[in-house]
């Protein structure tokens, strides 16, 4: 049988290669702040994984103790989060009169992007459900009334303002006693090289990250050499490791040429959003001979969840939870925050987010 353009896809060997590619390119991952959990793993099936969790604090203090008492047993508080899996798939074509044309094989070109478009598209989602659980950007509250609407920095006066030592400070203030926890922070290009060009930023090297460090060890395994380009430096902000995603929420405020750009900015510890799989990517290839076209899709189904909340919408009237948020959510359903509720305590969730403006 004649060798096809499509067979130098070898599915077997591909597939590994974009899962190592989609892990190495994902910042979330490698900063520690996405951590993968075992509950998370729906391999049973279903749309949704149920999470048991119990409370971070024991209740009560100490009792006297006395020969005529005895003590009282306390319990300790259980709560259930929800996660909803995301079932994904991509399909690739090139036809052979688009080879012929530029004297070079496209699904080859197709191959080596791959690992770079999963990781980008699991990023937006996973950024999508940061939106559903805080709302919308702003700087009059608008994110009131969402499931961690007390954990932003929304409305800092009548305007947002450009990152500064401050904002950390604020962020782990929210936090109380855990505040020394965050480990990682999001932000805007621009809000990035705003920093830059202020030389506020650190860069630390790749292998003293992976070594070891109180603000560096790499919880999560892996490496983060290609997260974050190809000098093997690391940048920081007031100890905290730099993501950098243009994929943050922006909005615009004020009129016409008054108006101002503004990013949100996220701070994480942790481990504050876990991650699971129900099946890992797959890869599949195909030859219409009638089209001259090779075809290549790959599916993956997975989930992203904010630590402390719950896929599951809440009544406004009495603050119940209801049912499950919808089945297979769209990028739009997940950034809906009436999906989305808080069960843990709010100092025992690793997410705060700021609103800031660039110079740039």
């Amino acid at each position: 049988m004649a060798v096809l353009r499509s067979d130098i896809i070898i599915p077997e060997v591909f597939t590994p290669y974009v899962i190592e590619q989609t892990t190495a390119k994902d910042a979330f991952l490698a900063s520690g702040v996405v951590t993968p959990m075992a509950e998370l793993n729906a391999t049973e099936g279903g749309d949704f994984v149920n999470v048991p969790s119990f409370s971070a604090n024991l209740l009560g203090d100490f009792e006297r103790l006395t020969d005529s008492t005895s003590l009282t047993p306390s319990k300790i508080g259980t709560g259930k989060q929800i996660g909803v899996i995301l079932h994904r798939g991509k399909a690739f074509e090139s036809r052979d009169l688009a080879a012929l044309a530029a004297g070079a094989d496209p699904m080859a070109a197709i191959a080596q992007k791959v690992g770079a478009f999963v990781a980008n598209q699991r990023q937006k989602d996973l950024l999508a459900c940061l939106d559903g659980v805080f709302g919308e950007i702003g700087t009059d509250n608008a994110s009131s009334g969402t499931a961690l609407n007390q954990l932003t920095m929304d409305n800092e006066g009548s305007t947002a303002s450009i990152m500064s030592p401050r904002h950390v400070a604020r962020a782990k203030a929210l936090l109380g006693d855990a505040g020394d926890k965050l480990t990682a922070v999001c932000v805007h290009s621009a809000v990035y090289y705003d920093l830059v060009e202020r030389k506020l930023i650190d860069y630390v090297l790749a292998s003293d990250v992976t070594s070891g460090g109180s603000q560096t060890t790499v919880e999560a395994g892996g490496t983060i050499a290609a997260a974050y380009g190809g000098d093997g430096t690391v940048p920081t902000y007031c100890g905290l490791r730099v993501i950098i995603s243009d994929d943050v929420p922006v909005s615009t405020v004020g009129q016409a040429e008054n108006a101002d750009t503004i990013y949100g900015s996220y701070f994480f510890t942790q481990g504050a959003i876990g991650s699971g799989e129900q099946a890992g990517l797959t890869t599949e290839t195909d030859r219409d001979i009638l089209a001259k076209s090779d075809a290549m899709a790959i599916d993956l189904h997975y989930c992203y969840h904010p630590i402390g909340t719950t896929f599951k919408a809440k009544d406004a009237q009495d603050g119940t939870v209801g049912a499950r948020g919808p089945a297979n959510p769209t990028r739009d359903q997940l950034k809906t925050t009436t999906n989305w509720s808080r069960v843990f305590e709010l100092k025992n969730i690793g997410i705060i987010r700021a609103s800031n403006k660039s110079s740039h």
